[in-house]
């Protein structure tokens, strides 16, 4: 079946979304009577979602472990979460928000605490009557990832001491964790250019293409090329977090490029439905983040219309892959935010006034674990006219009104989104 990745994570989607009324995964059930073999994959992964979501703890106090893989001002994101509830340790395999201040991103974690379930994500926060950070030491994944987030953290520094101020819009755009003031962060959500600073598909694109340049100049072997450069792009989603939209990302140019290798026929959505199927059995809750939304709406959006763009030249090419991911976040950011009209025609000319800072933020962290931090320094001094002109590009933008249409603008854009879907033929 050409589309059978698609519709298994559709279903998978709609069986977590769907979980808290048991009456409607009853309703999809009678969906085995339809002699459609679509019809039944459905309503298997309807079924499989629905499992996958149940919860699996219903006690309100519980002990925790677990290791932090991104801190805020005033939470911290914990993953590979074990629970200690009646008399056993077990797996929750879900993230936990743990509302404190005073762990560290790298560190395995105990907490004692109310652990409360969310209709939002993340499904599961701690409110901890005590946590602290272990010392102990970590072995294989997590210990990857605590690499990872060390490395991450250390990279901050670096930018924030070379660059100062205008630091904070190269640490947004490479690790989507910069320390914004409150009118700062308002002003970047108003321009229409947030979305450049929340790593998601577009950055580890940019990192991938990058690798793929320098990765070049030492080899030309096709294999060790890919496997290099899927590498490079893994670890960088995985600094996220990872991040549902770099994590997808990632895992998109890996299943991409092994069918390229193996000569497998290579249909995109179907792509993004098996990265997407991968993404819900790791983190079934993702489903509910509105980054993780807007990430597959907007790559779905992406994906229907590049293949009838292919003869466009090259700005009205770029011009329309703008207009249709705006179309793809737009019903989203109706819910969930504002829209500001400028942002289909004002990311084309951001995004590549972004492009060469990631590459510049991304060499100099090479530089740096080579210990000349001299280059790096001086290479991301080089960058300052980027930064700055991006900067003011935000700060104009943000003067442009921005609409909040609510329901209303989630309807319509839904309905522009199946539009678009049907007229341009992909009919799963």
């Amino acid at each position: 079946m050409k589309y059978f990745w698609l519709i298994l994570f559709i279903g998978i989607s709609t069986g977590v979304l769907a979980a808290p009324v048991f009456s409607i995964i009853l309703f999809f059930a009678t969906l085995f009577l339809f002699k459609s073999k679509a019809a039944k994959i459905y309503a298997i992964s309807v079924m499989i979602g629905f499992l996958i979501a149940l919860p699996k703890i219903d006690s309100k106090q519980v002990e925790l472990v677990g290791l932090v893989v991104s801190k805020k001002s005033n939470y911290a994101m914990v993953t590979n979460v074990k629970v200690y509830s009646k008399d056993r340790w077990r797996y929750l395999n879900h993230q936990v928000k743990i509302k404190t201040k005073d762990l560290n991103v790298g560190e395995q974690i105990y907490a004692y605490g109310n652990l409360s379930i969310s209709p939002a994500y993340p499904r599961y926060t701690l409110e901890p009557m005590f946590c602290a950070g272990l010392t102990q030491i970590l072995k294989g994944f997590s210990r990857i990832l605590a690499t990872l987030q060390d490395f991450k953290e250390q990279s901050k520094k670096f930018v924030l001491d070379t660059l100062g101020d205008l630091g904070k819009i190269v640490n947004g755009l490479l690790f989507s964790e910069a320390e914004y003031d409150r009118s700062e962060s308002l002003q970047l959500r108003q321009s229409g250019l947030a979305h450049l600073f929340a790593v998601s598909g577009l950055h580890v694109g940019i990192i991938y293409a990058f690798s793929d340049i320098i990765v070049s100049f030492f080899t030309y072997r096709f294999l060790l090329r890919r496997i290099i450069n899927c590498s490079v792009a893994l670890l960088f989603a995985l600094s996220t977090g990872p991040t549902a939209s770099a994590f997808r990302s990632a895992m998109m140019l890996i299943v991409w490029n092994i069918f390229k290798i193996t000569d497998y026929p290579v249909e995109s959505l179907n792509v993004l439905g098996f990265v997407g199927t991968i993404n819900l059995l790791i983190e079934p809750y993702s489903i509910l983040s509105p980054s993780f939304l807007m990430s597959y709406s907007a790559t779905s959006a992406i994906l229907i219309v590049q293949e009838r763009i292919k003869k466009y030249n090259f700005l009205l090419k770029n011009l329309t892959i703008s207009t249709a991911a705006f179309i793809g976040v737009a019903p989203f950011l109706s819910i969930f935010s504002s829209l500001n009209l400028l942002t289909v025609f004002i990311s084309l000319p951001a995004t590549f006034l972004t492009t060469p800072i990631i590459w510049i933020g991304f060499l100099s962290n090479i530089l740096r674990i080579l210990d000349l931090n001299r280059i790096a320094q001086a290479l991301l001094t080089g960058a300052t006219p980027f930064v700055y002109l991006i900067k003011k590009m935000v700060e104009l933008s943000s003067l442009f009104p921005n609409l909040s249409l609510g329901l209303a603008g989630y309807i319509l854009f839904s309905m522009l989104a199946v539009f678009l879907l049907w007229h341009l033929g992909h009919k799963p």
